[in-house]
Parts: structure tokens; C-alpha cells; sequence
């Protein structure tokens, strides 16, 4: 038996290297048209034609930009791999992929030994054509050699004209698997352009007033390598079963991200929309357990605690049928890790599509360090509002914009990752409380303004933080004691070493080795929600004393 693997690498990359959410558009229209079998006009079928391999190859993976082949037929696997490659690079100009080579006296051996190829090519860079001469012209945003030229973009590479050529929403067919069945959605309800044009103002994003603020969510999904080891265990004891295993598996992935997706425009987005207005948030990739998409800022926290407990939900049937074909020690179901950039329209959305990936990692990792002894990694969700210059690395970003130090002691103003839905989260901060938290913060009887001050104050004046934060404290005692209460409340369900409320509102964190609190993430909350900069009840002149 003969196998390839075939799998896109760097798609965040790709599709955000010109910072335009037209070309992003196009990019993903691109990637899903290379395996999508539900398209007529898919790449992958095109080329089982030209190579007359449709009857000889099987799939079981062809979703996401990837695919896994198969085929007792050595030269007809080739054949079409060879044309494969060279279709690729035609089709989506600078999109790195990765391919392997295996063959085996079975399914499972075959694939194991593409696998294994395709991972010592995984660092290998291909070319990128169209080749730049010593001479040559570059397009701007992409710093790639420009083929052609227009009036609006000026010089533009090849991988740009490309997407161009496929921002067409009207031809868009992933944009359905996040519209629910029920509901006469088409390209038109889905904003196409940031910063539009003139002539194009009804395909702008329906931004509330002038804040113009979005986030851009990266969702991926836990404890996959884990169901994968599972499976290979069962096909390994039947090799007779791959196919029908690893192609319910991928199909049981798709129906879980799509019925999520789905969800959250039904529960989220369209409750939300104006009269007149389009849908707050513009799907940028949906494959397999990844997902990628822009939504507005004040709605992304519903979204993604929608999206969660509706991929969990999903994921539960469809493991259940998975079972079913004899796989054994699977979950109880499956859960994801999510990482939001909170950007403004106008900032660049490469830099802010590699720091939500940064977030979705680190997500992903501290929720399974903090949850070792479950038998289930729980949702989980980093984030970080942007305001000053981006940074695409967040360990860098936590270390340089919030982290603090009063002699050897640092003071960090994030707990970094939170829990999603009302499973057991080890000991992750649950998103709920963090909810909590900035509702308390939003009321009249709450004064922000010192709670606001303080974490800039910590890092010019620690000892005139401490006394400023004593004296918000008592004003609040006096005037306002069970509004302080509520608020110590919160903390401590947040933090559980929280007591010393009269020093500072951090408690040490001995996986961070240092201080944190939670007050720095419900404060880009509280900003990213309010309609206004209206004054709190208790300003900060008041406990300036």
C-alpha cells in the first residue's frame, strides 16, 4: 500500500500578508477549494481528472487544506502527487504546504511512513514564484516581487492577485457552514471591507458608533493528538478499518466546528444585528478544528463561550458514534483553546492574526498544565486588548507591557488564561467570574477610576500605589460597603490566595512565580464594553489623599 499526506502549513500567515480582509477573504476561498469535495470546483478533484486516478486513489482526509491518499498503484499515486505540487503553486502562489511519501504492507504502515516524511520536510521552505530578478519591483505590503499594478493597491505580488481574484463573496461557499440552516443568510449579511470605499459602503462592518474596535478569534482544538493515538491503536489491531474510521473521525471534527459556528451566529451575532445592518463578524477559515474568525469586540466573549459549549456538546454525539466502530479510551468529549487579539480596524492584521495564535497556544498549554488529574482538558481562552505597539509573541508581550517590578517582586496584571463553560477547570480562573468581576466594576456604585490608576501607578510609585488603593478602599468601606464586598467577593472566586486586601489586589502565583490579578483583563473589558468614558461615582481626586 501507498500513501501521501498532504497538509497547509503557515495558514495565518497566508492569508494575512497584505493586512486587507478583502485579500484574507479570498485566501481562505482559496485554501477551501483545494480538498473540499463539496464544491464542484475543488482543486483535488481537478487533478484526480487530469491524472485519470479518481477510481484508482482513496481518501480518508480530505478537509482543511489537507488530505490523506492512498493506493495499491504506485506510479498512478505519483503520478498524481507530481501534478499535485505543481497545481498547488499555481492555484495559491506563496501558500507553504507540506507533503509525504510512505508505502507499507497496509493502510495504517503506509500512513505512518508518510507521516513520518512529511514531518522531516516540515522545516523545509519551498521556493516562491515567481522568482524576483536583481532588479525588480516589490508590492508594499508584502515586501513579495509584484506581477502586477493597479490604481487602489499600487504593485501587487502574485499570492495578492490571486486572492483578489477569489474575494468575490457572492462565490464564497465556506461562508455557509457558519449560517444556520434555518435562517436566508447569504454573502450579502457578511461585512466585506474595514475600511470601504465610497462606492461600497453597504458592505461595511457594522461597528457601533465610532469605536472601531474588533477581535480576531483563533480556535483550536485540545487533546487531538490523544483521539488520533486512540484511533491508530484500533486500526492497527483491524487495518481493514482505516479508511472508515479516520473518515468518520474527520467528518465527526467538521460537524463538530460547524454546528459551533452555527450556534454562535444564531445566539450571538444575529440577536445583535441592527435593522438594515450586517452581521458583526467576518469567517476567515473554518477546516477541521481550526477556525479563524473577525467579530466585534464587545460580542467576542459571547461568542466564543457559545462557540465552546456547542463544539463540547456536539463533540459528546459524535464520539458516541466513534465508539461505536470500536475505538476505545476516547473522551468524554472535546473541548478547544481559544486566543483573542482585541485590535483596532486599522492595525495590521498579520501581526495581530501571529499574537492570537501566541494566546490560543498558551491557552492550550496552561490549561493542560493546569488541569493534569482530569480526564478532560477543560475550554480555556487568553486574551489581550492591543493599545500600545503590537507584539506577536504574547510570553514577550506579558513580560514587557504587563509586568511590573517593586524590587525583586513582579507584579503581573493578567491571570492569563481562563476556563471556559461550567465543567471542572483544575485550578483555571473560570471566564464567569471574570464576567462577574466587570459587572460589578460597570455598576454606579463602583469607583474605576482608582482601579484604573492603580496598575499605572504600581509601576511609577509602588508605595503611592499602596497608599492610594488603602484610601479607595475605606472611602468605599464607609460609603459603599457592600459594592466592596461584592468586589472581594469576585476576587477571591478569581484568585483564592487572595486576602491581603489592604496591600495590593494581586495574590501570588507560584506557576508565574510572581504576582497577578485579574484587574488589568476586566478593565480591557469593561473598555471594550462600555459605549461611553463616562465618570465613575468616586472619582480619583477623591482618594487622592
Amino acid at each position: 500500500m501507498n500513501c501521501v499526506v498532504f497538509e497547509v502549513k503557515s495558514i495565518q500567515a497566508y492569508l494575512f500578508a497584505s493586512a486587507r480582509l478583502r485579500d484574507a477573504i479570498g485566501g481562505s476561498e482559496l485554501i477551501d477549494l483545494l480538498t473540499n469535495a463539496q464544491s464542484v470546483d475543488n482543486l483535488l478533484d481537478a487533478v484526480l481528472r487530469a491524472t485519470e486516478t479518481q477510481r484508482l486513489i482513496e481518501f480518508s482526509r480530505r478537509a482543511g487544506g489537507a488530505f490523506y491518499a492512498f493506493s495499491a498503484d504506485a506510479a498512478a499515486l505519483e503520478r498524481f502527487a507530481a501534478l499535485w505540487t505543481l497545481a498547488v503553486q499555481q492555484w495559491a502562489p506563496g501558500l507553504g504546504f507540506v507533503l509525504g511519501r510512505g508505502q507499507g504492507a497496509n493502510m495504517p504502515e503506509a500512513f505512518a511512513q508518510a507521516q513520518k516524511d512529511a514531518r522531516s520536510q516540515n522545516s523545509r521552505e519551498r521556493p516562491s514564484y515567481p522568482v524576483a530578478a536583481p532588479v525588480a519591483e516589490r508590492a508594499r505590503r508584502t515586501g513579495r516581487v509584484a506581477v502586477d499594478w493597479s490604481r487602489k493597491d499600487g504593485e501587487i505580488d502574485a499570492a495578492t492577485q490571486r486572492k483578489k481574484a477569489f474575494a468575490d463573496l457572492s462565490q464564497a461557499g465556506f461562508i455557509t457552514r457558519y449560517t444556520p440552516e434555518e435562517e436566508a443568510l447569504d454573502w450579502r449579511d457578511w461585512p466585506r471591507n474595514l475600511e470601504p470605499d465610497s462606492d461600497e459602503e453597504e458592505g461595511a462592518f457594522p461597528f457601533v458608533e465610532d469605536r472601531r474596535d474588533l477581535a480576531l478569534i483563533h480556535a483550536d482544538g485540545n487533546g487531538m493528538g490523544q483521539v488520533l493515538i486512540r484511533i491508530a491503536a484500533a486500526v492497527r489491531q483491524r487495518p481493514g478499518d482505516f479508511l472508515k474510521v479516520y473518515q468518520a473521525f474527520s467528518s465527526a471534527i467538521e460537524a463538530c466546528t460547524q454546528h459551533a459556528a452555527k450556534q454562535a451566529t444564531r445566539e450571538v451575532l444575529l440577536p445583535k444585528r441592527g435593522n438594515g445592518e450586517l452581521l458583526a463578524a467576518r469567517p476567515i477559515l473554518l477546516g477541521g478544528d481550526d477556525v479563524i474568525v473577525l467579530v466585534r469586540a464587545d460580542l467576542a466573549m459571547a461568542y466564543v463561550d457559545v462557540f465552546a459549549r456547542a463544539f463540547e456538546q456536539k463533540s459528546q454525539e459524535q464520539l458516541a458514534a466513534l465508539a461505536n466502530l470500536k475505538v476505545e479510551g476516547l473522551p468524554d468529549r472535546l473541548t478547544l483553546g481559544f486566543g483573542i487579539a482585541f485590535i483596532g480596524a486599522n492595525q495590521p492584521f498579520a501581526m495581530a492574526a501571529a499574537l492570537s495564535e501566541s494566546l490560543m497556544a498558551h491557552a492550550k498549554s496552561q490549561a493542560k498544565r493546569r488541569s493534569q488529574g482530569q480526564a478532560i482538558t477543560p475550554s480555556s481562552l487568553a486574551f489581550y486588548r492591543v493599545t500600545t505597539a503590537l507584539i506577536d509573541d504574547y510570553d514577550t508581550l506579558v513580560e514587557r507591557v504587563l509586568t511590573h517590578h517593586d524590587g525583586e517582586k513582579r507584579y503581573v496584571h493578567t491571570l492569563g488564561t481562563y476556563a471556559l463553560g461550567s465543567q471542572a477547570c483544575g485550578s483555571l480562573p473560570k471566564l464567569d467570574d471574570l464576567q462577574a468581576l466587570v459587572a460589578q466594576l460597570k455598576t454606579e456604585e463602583m469607583a474605576r477610576g482608582p482601579v484604573r490608576s492603580l496598575l499605572n501607578l504600581l509601576q511609577l510609585d509602588p508605595v503611592q500605589a499602596r497608599t492610594r488603593w488603602r484610601r479607595w478602599r475605606q472611602l468605599m468601606q464607609e460609603q459603599r460597603p457592600a459594592a466592596l464586598g461584592t468586589f472581594d467577593d469576585c476576587m477571591r472566586k478569581l484568585m483564592p490566595a487572595y486576602q491581603d486586601a489592604d496591600d495590593l489586589p494581586y495574590a501570588w502565583d507560584e506557576d508565574s512565580g510572581a504576582f497577578v490579578s485579574p484587574l488589568g483583563d476586566a478593565l480591557d473589558l469593561l473598555a471594550l464594553t462600555l459605549k461611553s468614558t463616562a465618570p465613575s461615582a468616586i472619582q480619583p481626586q477623591e482618594v487622592a489623599a
